[in-house]
């Protein structure tokens, strides 16, 4: 009776956490596909723009046919541009992302893994 009771009240082993087998290495996990560029569309002086959105990063200034295009080197400052940039001289900047030229995923370059 004794063997019979100890059996039962003993825990039993959990068992082994399963491995995965997916490899992620190479994977783009973190591929950022949107623009990095604003368009003002109120202000054609590109020489003021410039000046004030480079506060916020490396940027080129492009004139175009919708307004002036500004480039940034990272998301994170066109993000920083397009909300804290509005205001130059008491003016406030009609923005907008730049939605012309999209990045679909078959234009990025990716190296191969060796």
């Amino acid at each position: 009776d004794k063997k019979k009771t100890e059996s039962a009240a003993a825990p039993k082993p959990s068992p082994a956490p399963v491995k995965s087998t997916k490899s992620t290495m190479g994977a783009a996990t973190n591929l950022d596909l949107r623009p990095k560029e604003i368009v003002v569309k109120n202000c054609t002086n590109a020489e003021e723009l410039q000046q004030h959105f480079s506060k916020f990063g490396v940027c080129t200034v492009i004139p175009s046919g919708v307004g002036i295009i500004i480039g940034f080197t990272t998301r994170r400052d066109a993000e920083m541009a397009y909300v804290k940039g509005r205001i130059v001289d008491d003016q406030e900047l009609d923005i907008e992302w730049n939605k012309t030229e999209t990045v679909q995923p078959s234009q990025v370059a990716v190296e191969p893994i060796r």
